[in-house]
């Protein structure tokens, strides 16, 4: 709790410090947030809502064990977030901290950075932001047409890094190219969900998920027509929404580190040194490629995600013809897309999604899997999610009132080592069942229809 104390009074701190040593200041009540400026030093606050009311209803399996009739109802803050901004010293001392009050404690910081831009070729950038591999999830939530992103982004992203990275554009008018490479923290989000989770405050200890994790990081962009604001939709005004614009993307991605999973890589009972490091390592390479469209108030964002994950036996295990479960590796692939139309006569944005996922499928050569069919064991399901919006801006993004209705189809997998529950999204869908004698005969698929009404203020 002093930590985050001192973390949001920083910036007024520092604010506090140029007053003194200045003879004059100016502050500004802006139409989103408050801003003051004095010489050497600028201070931006803003802050921002979103209440929402979720309606979701799960349609399974009836049966014993099934989990139709999971639904529920429930009012709550989605996010509440407080953020500063400006520059010191000098306007390429850039800084930025955003804290999230409706995250634990220990995720309260969302974004801490510092960055130097002293060049449009070349500019640094130490500390914790969301990682620049692929470009839904660097949108802003506040930029969102739908409340939450979708189903592929939420399995593919690469959420919030700790690192260093630099970042440039070649051209002026026209960005040929807008480039970010980085060197990040890199930990892993769980031992089955093989990407990048760093958004929680980490210490100077051992832990299985920062494990000589290292990740690296990099992503490319055209935008041959002009700047193309990150952004889903086109929300610019009336007299500038007749210029094309359209902008394409490419994300590579590589964590490296070590994974403690019997399920899927069996140690064969010598699971960890003395130290308590496993003896499974894994190399896991992403690709994400995007493009994206704006042409009087119509946006297109499409992305295609792809993830390989490989294994490695380490020590006494790499000559343990046995301790290889059958799995060599995994294998995923996504897609996403989105179209919208802004009505400026009447500031209503509507909007259409499409997203899929295709899971790995392995066979498990342990005869305590009990196989039935071959390709059918997953971790998570495949899935289908196909989405309508509708938002209402009385004072722009300032006050927003939004509805989203989503449908997800989740068609289920076998489970591997018996496990009940694959790991979803919006849940955690049963396994099918393939034994004979099964308790709960599960159906192939799983549907959820979630309904969500939200309003947003900013100030």
């Amino acid at each position: 709790m002093i930590r985050s104390t001192a973390i949001l009074l920083l910036p007024v701190l520092l604010f506090t410090a140029a007053l003194q040593a200045q003879a004059t200041a100016t502050s500004t009540l802006e139409s989103a947030g408050l801003r003051f400026d004095v010489d050497g030093f600028s201070l931006r606050i803003q802050n921002h809502v979103q209440f929402r009311l979720t309606v979701q209803e799960e349609l399974a399996s009836s049966e014993t064990g099934g989990t139709n009739g999971r639904d529920f109802r429930n009012f709550r803050v989605a996010r509440a977030k407080t953020e500063f901004k400006g520059y010191i010293f000098e306007k390429d001392f850039q800084y930025r901290l955003r804290l999230n009050w409706a995250r634990p404690i220990e995720e309260l910081v969302e974004v801490a950075h510092l960055r130097w831009a002293f060049n449009q070729f070349l500019n640094v950038n130490g500390g914790q932001a969301p990682v620049g591999w692929n470009w839904e999830e660097q949108v802003d939530s506040l930029n969102l047409y739908f409340q939450e992103r979708s189903y592929a982004n939420e399995v593919f992203n690469q959420d919030y890094g700790k690192g260093v990275w630099i970042d440039g554009q070649l051209g002026d008018d026209v960005p040929w190219v807008r480039y970010w490479f980085g060197v990040y923290n890199g930990v892993l989000a769980a031992n089955d969900d093989f990407r990048n989770k760093d958004g929680a405050l980490t210490s100077d200890s051992f832990s299985n998920f920062i494990d000589n994790e290292l990740m690296y990081n990099t992503r490319v962009e055209t935008h041959p027509l002009g700047l193309l604001e990150l952004g889903l939709g086109d929300r610019r005004p009336e007299e500038e929404h007749e210029k094309l614009l359209f902008a394409f993307g490419l994300g590579l991605n590589l964590l490296t580190g070590y994974v403690d999973n019997a399920d899927l890589r069996n140690d064969s009972g010598a699971t960890a040194t003395a130290s308590g490091r496993s003896r499974v390592s894994h190399e896991t390479y992403a690709i994400t490629v995007d493009g994206h469209f704006r042409w009087y108030g119509i946006g297109v964002d499409a992305a295609f995600y792809w993830r390989y994950t490989d294994f490695h036996n380490r020590g006494i295990n790499s000559f343990d013809n046995g301790s290889r479960q059958g799995i060599g590796d995994l294998e995923d692939m996504g897609w996403s897309f989105e179209a919208s139309y802004y009505l400026h006569i009447i500031d209503l944005n509507i909007a259409v999604r499409v997203s899929a996922l295709d899971a790995d499928e392995f066979w498990g050569a342990d005869a305590g899997l009990n196989q039935t069919d071959l390709q059918q064991r997953a971790i998570r399901p495949d899935a289908m999610e196909y989405g309508f919006s509708a938002s209402y801006l009385l004072q722009g993004e300032r006050l927003k009132f939004g509805l989203d209705v989503l449908y997800i189809d989740q068609q289920l997998a076998y489970s591997y080592k018996d496990a009940q529950y694959l790991s979803g999204v919006y849940n955690d869908p049963l396994t099918r069942n393939g034994l004979l004698g099964q308790s709960r005969p599960n159906a192939d698929h799983e549907v959820l229809w979630i309904v969500r009404l939200q309003v947003q203020w900013i100030f």
